[in-house]
């Protein structure tokens, strides 16, 4: 009995099962797969389609991160555009004072040496000197200039206690 079988077998796997026809040129149609075969199929392709999506999630979390910088970036320098022409509407305005010191307080006077008490004189000068200089540094606009968001952080940082730290700070 179980030469018929073998035989049977034998002729099996010599004899091409035929597939289904297919147009000219076209891949010829596979067997169906085995339920087992799909499953771990379908379980590959879901594991494959899983890293994808983590990984379109990260760039799309590094390019919210990148935008949010850029904002804070241009947030800041428009600060320090606003604090440029305020800074410079002062300095204008000093100059301005100093002009109008000049012309009309007598400076040119003291400074020609025609008044008597010429040493007081001096000192007034020099203060008053020494009182625009200190103004103009103060209004001053450079590259290292701090936005004004960032300066006042810094004082807050530098008035608090040394055992109190950022996170322990109440928000208002």
């Amino acid at each position: 009995m179980l030469i018929p079988i073998m035989i049977a077998a034998a002729l099996q796997a010599a004899v091409p099962v035929p597939q289904a026809e297919s147009p000219a040129g076209a891949a010829p149609v596979a067997a169906p797969e085995t339920p087992a075969a799909e499953i771990a199929r379908l379980r590959a392709e879901n594991a494959e389609l899983t890293v994808r999506i983590a990984r379109a999630d990260m760039i799309a979390d590094n390019a919210r991160q990148q935008v949010e910088t850029l904002r804070d970036e241009a947030k800041l320098k428009d600060e320090l555009l606003v604090l440029g022409r305020n800074r410079n509407a002062d300095l204008y305005k000093l100059g301005s004072e100093i002009l109008d010191q000049y012309q009309h307080k007598g400076l040119g006077k003291v400074i020609s040496g025609n008044e008597p008490f010429l040493q007081t004189s001096r000192v007034k000068l020099e203060n008053l000197v020494q009182d625009y200089e200190d103004k103009l540094r103060a209004a001053r606009f450079t590259e290292t200039t701090l936005p004004p968001s960032v300066e006042e952080r810094m004082k807050r940082d530098l008035q608090k206690p040394a055992g109190e730290t950022p996170a322990a700070t109440p928000q208002n």
